[in-house]
């Protein structure tokens, strides 16, 4: 009998687990000089910092970084309606920091769009930036307003070294 109820309690356990429905596919490319680049995939909140740890990246100040991202709705008959597409690169104290940085303060670059997102469809978007102030900085793309009980995102720290050189 006990060995009934446990197998039953783990297919319920492994059943919810499987029916929890993805929404969205990320890929994130940070790449710096020297074909040095880091790739992040899909993570998921809560919590906000996720449940993977996020790659490193390591540059030069005024270094060309190239970012590029691209989400795509996995749901094979759904749209998702009014979904907010976040992205931002901005300062924060450490790598691997857990707490998402304040938006308010030393932001790089921050886009936002809202779409009706269809089955199968894709948004992206690819970026070049030059940092001028050393320091670690969070490059994350993420969804918001998808009517979910979580969110998803990918996210790349980038660590940027040296000083600023003088004219």
């Amino acid at each position: 009998m006990m060995r009934s109820i446990m197998l039953a309690t783990l297919g319920l356990a492994c059943f919810g687990t499987w029916t929890r429905a993805e929404h969205a596919k990320i890929h994130l490319d940070v790449s710096g000089p020297n074909n040095t680049k880091q790739t992040a995939f899909v993570d998921q909140t809560p919590p906000e910092s996720g449940k993977n740890p996020r790659p490193v990246l390591k540059a030069k100040v005024g270094d060309p970084i190239r970012i590029e991202w691209v989400m795509t709705n996995v749901y094979p008959h759904k749209t998702l309606e009014n979904v907010v597409v976040h992205f931002f690169i901005a300062r924060q104290d450490k790598v691997g920091q857990k707490d998402l940085p304040d938006l308010s303060g030393d932001v790089v670059l921050e886009t936002a769009f809202d779409m009706d997102f269809k089955p199968g469809a894709k948004a992206g978007q690819r970026n070049t930036v030059r940092i001028e102030t050393p320091g670690v900085y969070l490059v994350r793309v993420e969804s918001k307003q998808t009517q979910s009980d979580h969110e998803h995102f990918s996210a790349i720290d980038l660590v940027i070294e040296g000083s600023k050189s003088k004219p």
